[in-house]
C-alpha cells in the first residue's frame, strides 16, 4: 500500500549507489570518473523537491517509480539470498503475481513480504472464481492455462467520452482508433 510515499529515499540511494560500485561497474559502462559519494550526491539532488529542500515524498518526481523499482529490486534480492522467492512471481513496480500451492502458502509469502522491510505494507488479493484482476487484465484459469481479457471494474459504465464533449478532436479520433 503506498509504496511511492513510503520509499526510504537515502536507503534507497545508498544501495544503489553500492550496486552501482560493485568492481566499479557504474564507471566502467558508463565511460565516467565519478565516486559513490559524487553519485550520491547526485541522486540526492535529482530526488530532493524544489530549493535544496529533502523530502521522501517520491511521488512527484520524475525518478520517483525508478527508485520505488529499485527499492523493490533490494527487497526481492534480500527474498532471493533467503531462497524466499516463489517458483512462479512476477512483479510490475508496487504490483505482484504469485502461483501458490494454496491460500496458506500464499499468506506465509505474504507475511514474508511483510516483515521483509519495515516502511513498507503488502495486501493480497486471491483468486475468485478462478478469476484475478491485475494491472488492467483479468486473469483466468482455463483447465492447467492462464488466460487473460480486458479487465473492466463492476463500476464501469462502458462510457469512454462523450463526443459532444469539448475536448480536441485529435483525442476522440485516437480513442476510436484504440478500441
Amino acid at each position: 500500500t503506498s509504496l511511492f510515499t513510503n520509499v526510504p529515499v537515502d536507503e534507497t540511494i545508498n544501495s544503489n549507489a553500492e550496486r552501482a560500485f560493485e568492481n566499479n561497474w557504474f564507471n566502467k559502462e558508463h565511460s565516467l570518473n565519478i565516486t559513490k559519494s559524487d553519485l550520491v550526491e547526485l541522486l540526492k539532488i535529482a530526488t530532493s523537491c524544489g530549493k535544496g529542500i529533502y523530502t521522501n515524498r517520491l511521488m512527484v518526481l520524475p525518478l520517483g517509480p525508478l527508485m520505488a523499482n529499485a527499492f523493490m529490486c533490494e527487497i526481492e534480492k534480500q527474498l532471493e539470498n533467503e531462497n524466499n522467492i516463489p517458483s512462479f512471481y512476477r512483479r510490475y513496480v508496487d504490483d505482484t503475481f504469485t502461483i501458490m500451492p494454496n491460500v496458506e502458502t500464499a499468506t506465509e509469502f505474504l507475511s514474508t513480504l511483510n516483515n521483509s522491510h519495515h516502511s513498507i505494507v503488502f495486501t493480497m488479493e486471491l483468486e475468485e472464481d478462478k478469476k484475478l484482476p491485475f494491472l488492467g487484465m483479468e486473469i483466468f484459469k482455463n483447465g492447467c492455462h492462464l488466460n487473460t481479457k480486458v479487465y473492466r471494474k463492476p463500476t464501469d459504465t462502458g462510457l469512454l467520452l462523450h463526443f459532444q464533449s469539448h475536448v480536441d478532436e485529435r483525442y476522440k479520433q485516437a480513442l476510436l482508433n484504440t478500441m
